[in-house]
């Protein structure tokens, strides 16, 4: 072919290249090269949104460059997802999840967009949770309060952050095993659902412990038992609900980051090698362990796909049990 000599051939190939995969060329050099975006899919000052910020500040640092949240709440954490699922797989835009994305699939029959639509990056921490009441409830432990909801079965009301979210199947499990009924009342993110609790709308909730621990040392709530096997170290004295009341039980909220189907292999590496080293990092588990939050070892993209995989596997029986339907 004249004319097309050694040096057209290299342009050729590097222009080729760039165009079938710029991201995965050029990512380590030049990504992010602006502002990220982090969907939190609930209402701001909630449990998952004080996580995510706390998250963000120590990435900005690492990243150089803002981590901007953007709170899309409703429809039990879905409607954040899709806008996830939806956006551009650039690595520009991030999901901030909770539990509730392995609890989507069994809640909605239909949903927006298929588990399939987004990518594991890292998990980020667990959750533990705390059955709380109001100070008006006349019960100040769990066995107490288990018998009040069975000698007035339906009175009470719980607040949950949506249906199908952590607080929402977290609650049923417990009302299942303790083999009790109470009315739900949905709220859309656990500010809301909080704010009803504190002012006696709702008699309690199985909510954070990083968004109840305040409350419980002001009195403002009563502290009746946490859901994992071991106490808050923030609250030593509260006894967890196994040892309380229900033998076994166990029931953890968790937080993890994802992006969108085909974001480049190199940009998933890079955010899961710097979420890691903020969650490692002295200032964010300082705040970990001011919210009462546990670190999980560190994870691969493959071990935090993994991770949710079994998450969603072992509630879809308790969730089906429970006749748990999103609208």
């Amino acid at each position: 072919m004249e004319g097309f000599n050694r040096r057209d051939a290299l342009a050729a190939f590097f222009l080729g290249a760039a165009a079938v995969s710029p991201l995965s060329v050029f990512a380590e050099d030049n990504y992010p090269a602006r502002p990220l975006r982090m969907v939190v899919p609930f209402s701001a000052g909630g449990g998952t949104d004080v996580v995510a910020r706390a998250l963000a500040r120590t990435l900005s640092e690492r990243l150089k460059q803002p981590v901007v949240i953007d709170n899309r709440a409703g429809a039990g954490s879905t409607i954040g997802t899709e806008a996830v699922a939806r956006s551009p797989a650039d690595g520009y835009t991030l999901l901030f999840a909770s539990a509730a994305y392995s609890f989507a699939p069994a809640v909605y029959g239909n949903l927006p967009y298929r588990p399939e639509d987004l990518t594991a990056v890292a998990v980020v921490n667990s959750t533990p949770l705390m059955l709380t009441v109001n100070p008006s409830v006349p019960a100040r432990d769990a066995r107490a309060f288990i018998e009040l909801l069975k000698t007035q079965p339906g009175r009470f009301s719980y607040a949950s952050s949506g249906v199908g979210t952590t607080l929402h199947i977290a609650a049923e499990h417990f009302l299942r095993s303790a083999g009790v009924k109470a009315q739900h009342i949905p709220y859309k993110g656990e500010a809301p659902a909080m704010n009803d609790l504190l002012s006696g709308q709702v008699a309690f909730m199985v909510g954070q412990a990083s968004s109840a621990v305040q409350y419980v040392k002001s009195g403002k709530l009563i502290g009746l038992g946490v859901t994992t096997p071991k106490r808050l170290a923030s609250l030593p004295d509260m006894p967890t609900l196994a040892e309380a009341a229900i033998p076994g039980f166990s029931a953890y909220g968790w937080n993890a980051v994802l992006v969108p189907k085909g974001t480049p292999r190199a940009v998933i590496e890079r955010l899961n090698r710097e979420i890691t080293a903020a969650v490692g990092s002295s200032q964010l588990q300082k705040t970990f362990d001011d919210l009462g939050l546990d670190r999980l070892e560190p994870m691969t993209p493959e071990g935090a796909a993994a991770f949710i995989v079994a998450e969603t596997n072992k509630w879809r029986p308790v969730i089906q049990g429970a006749g748990i339907k999103g609208e």
